[in-house]
């Protein structure tokens, strides 16, 4: 798999870990908990080519609820699916804290891999947030020189179409959570992007054979 045929991919897919690795320089996962509509989980891949002298990133993953719960659930099974180098998210949210901690403790037990999240850099402080976030989101995604890619299916891009632009100011957290867990993946990822070319080849926390044996521990 080239990283051309990941860009083309349908949501959700699963991949040998092997053939996602050769492809891609990284891998992130971002969460943006309920609010105003469903909350959200991402994960999006960075490119070890270059367009315009820098890499590319596609959303590979998504998946949407108003449970707090499933969405902790459904993060760790794509924890598991695409062995994302770290999860970008908002860490103080209450009740997602407690689900996690709650999780892990099982994990624990089991000698399984647990989970956690590192904040977006600044973004959470930011006050407006959309102004930032969605022109980050409409820069990298101008047809000109084009970085981000969504595939046909994903509901972001319908969210990202609706929004109004003499809404953008008055939009406040929670709002869109799927336009800001996108915007926390992918800003993160490439805020990283020196970072992560220094570090070499993308690796997976997990083995190819995971399912068999449950998850390797860090």
């Amino acid at each position: 798999m080239t990283w051309e045929d990941l860009k083309k991919v349908e949501l959700n897919q699963s991949f040998d870990i092997r053939d996602l690795r050769d492809c891609c320089r990284a891998v992130y996962g971002a969460i943006a908990w309920p609010g105003k509509r469903e909350g959200c989980a991402v994960v999006v891949a960075m490119s070890h080519s270059f367009s315009h002298g820098e890499s590319e990133v596609c959303l590979i993953a998504e998946y949407e609820s108003f449970s707090v719960r499933d969405i902790v659930r459904q993060s760790c099974g794509l924890d598991v699916k695409y062995g994302p180098k770290q999860w970008i998210g908002n860490r103080e949210y209450g009740p997602a804290q407690r689900f996690i901690n709650e999780m892990n403790d099982n994990l624990t037990k089991r000698k399984q891999k647990t989970f956690s999240l590192s904040e977006p850099f600044e973004l959470l402080e930011m006050k407006p947030l959309y102004p930032y976030i969605l022109d980050e989101i409409r820069r990298l995604r101008n047809e000109d020189r084009r970085r981000l890619f969504l595939p046909d299916d994903s509901k972001i891009r319908n969210y990202l179409s609706e929004i109004e632009a003499d809404e953008i100011a008055d939009l406040e957290l929670g709002a869109y959570p799927a336009a800001e867990a996108l915007a926390f993946g992918t800003i993160e990822i490439l805020r990283q992007e020196k970072y992560l070319r220094e570090q070499g080849p993308y690796r997976s926390p997990y083995d190819n054979d995971v399912l068999r044996r449950g998850f390797k521990k860090r």
